[in-house]
């Protein structure tokens, strides 16, 4: 698949309606008589045109993205405040994708410095994009449309919207998966798909469609045994797929049973004995084990919140019903470290073995204390440098990130502050992090847009702010200013 310059122009979402009313005066017919894959074939015809050529404005009755004005910008970082702790980054921006509009785990830097991340479009038409940051030429390069090398571009299924698992390396090949977005009606959704990248070749392959129907929501891989695991999004099902045969299972549905309108869980642990473990409202561990090809849940004393007797919020009702999110392995401790959803709460997963019971410890409060989390917490952040853990709280629409971290050794919580990138910019939020060798931290991040400098549009927003994706990197040795 040939790779494409990823300063080309593109459609965003306000300039795709445009074009289907146009397309449906021009025709004679109302939309829906058309073949939504002949019209989807159309619009791509008709959105190259544009975004070459033609001024929206030529669309009659539809708002221009390009002309669309905010009521207002988010403050910029100030002189004042950079006399307090903060995080200062170097990014790149992305924002010549005008329909990419932010990221959820998806993120990698691999054995040889390089990092891998996919960007998410909650389009109706458009597909996620996978790009990987060259560390020795210090730039950005377009890997593939995801929907592309599923083969759905003109599908007429709705997109390809996100790579949201987790990234798993083996040797040259990093695998991953395919899931739905929540911003466009997804009812025709046909599955999410199993995808295997070649660092040698820089190639973006489809392994298979998943057999489940639905979107790939997290995965685990077994190194020793190369299988790789998936919970879906909608269901909660448990898959297994091995890369070399092509042979995708279904086990189960760990969440069978619970009253979780959504059973959408942001982790799947794979011990390193091949055991799996996950985790379902009430922050109940699950235990799927290959042997005997059984799944059961764990009878572990799960340390509750520090006020159990307060009312809990709308976000603690929300988070409770989805446990544990987001873990990563320490070879050191021997355990999974994790931040549960409720109150995100860092959280120490020792899995049992032989003949020693499993624990599950609560280890430190994360989280920010003045925040706008909305309607629930929903961090997708967490990794291990070195011996330190960091963490990028969920901030909600129109908050301000902040990079937290906690040394495990010296068992110290540390609030860097807000993170900010050129221009005084700050960040609204970051969902995709990863940790290099390199002592580096990097991350895809929603950024708050500068008036007169950077695109606006309509549906990029957070809250009342316009805001654009950013690749950032964050050295912690020197970019934690304090």
């Amino acid at each position: 698949m040939a790779r494409r310059d990823w300063t080309v122009p593109a459609l965003g979402f306000a300039q795709e309606v445009a074009c289907r009313k146009s397309v449906a005066e021009v025709v004679r017919l109302p939309t829906p008589e058309l073949s939504r894959v002949r019209l989807h074939q159309f619009l791509r015809v008709v959105s190259f045109a544009v975004a070459l050529a033609a001024p929206l404005s030529l669309f009659a009755g539809e708002p221009s993205a390009d002309n669309w004005r905010p009521n207002t910008y988010h403050p910029l970082f100030t002189a004042a405040e950079r006399t307090r702790p903060h995080v200062q980054t170097r990014s790149f921006s992305l924002a010549d994708w005008p329909f990419l509009d932010g990221q959820w785990e998806g993120i990698l830097c691999d054995s040889d410095g390089d990092v891998w991340f996919s960007i998410a479009s909650h389009s109706p038409h458009h597909h996620a994009q996978l790009f990987r940051y060259d560390r020795r030429q210090d730039r950005i390069e377009h890997v593939a449309d995801v929907g592309e090398a599923c083969g759905e571009t003109d599908s007429g299924n709705p997109p390809q919207d996100k790579i949201h698992t987790q990234m798993w390396e083996d040797g040259d090949a990093i695998y991953c998966g395919t899931c739905e977005g929540h911003a466009t009606d997804t009812s025709g959704y046909r599955g999410g798909y199993w995808l295997k990248i070649d660092k040698g070749t820089r190639e973006l392959e489809a392994m298979a469609k998943s057999i489940s129907g639905e979107g790939l929501y997290v995965m685990g891989y077994d190194n020793r045994r190369k299988i790789l695991y998936a919970h879906t999004n909608l269901n909660g099902k448990l898959l297994s797929f091995d890369p070399a045969t092509g042979k995708e299972r279904l086990l189960g549905i760990p969440w069978k049973g619970t009253k979780a309108r959504w059973p959408r869980s942001l982790n799947l642990m794979v011990a390193p004995d091949g055991r799996v473990y996950g985790s379902k409202p009430g922050t109940v561990i699950w235990l799927y084990d290959p042997a005997t090809g059984r799944i059961r849940d764990l009878d572990l004393k799960n340390p509750r919140p520090p006020d159990p007797d307060s009312e809990p919020s709308a976000a603690e009702r929300y988070s409770e019903s989805q446990g544990l999110r987001m873990t990563v392995w320490d070879g050191v401790d021997q355990c999974f470290y994790a931040i549960r959803g409720a109150d995100e709460m860092l959280m120490r997963f020792v899995p049992p073995h032989g003949d020693k019971q499993g624990r599950l410890e609560a280890v430190q409060k994360m989280g920010l204390k003045d925040h706008r989390y909305g309607n629930r917490y929903a961090p997708c952040t967490l990794v291990l440098l070195g011996r330190t853990l960091y963490f990028t709280p969920y901030t909600g629409w129109g908050g301000i990130a902040h990079l937290q971290s906690y040394d495990l050794a010296a068992k110290q919580f540390t609030d860097h502050g807000p993170i900010v990138v050129e221009g005084n910019r700050r960040v609204a939020e970051c969902q995709s992090l990863a940790a290099g060798k390199d002592g580096r931290l990097y991350l895809v991040a929603f950024v708050y847009s500068v008036k007169g400098v950077d695109p606006v549009r309509p549906y990029a927003m957070r809250d009342v702010y316009p805001f654009h994706p950013r690749f950032a990197i964050i050295d912690p040795r020197k970019d934690c200013r304090r």
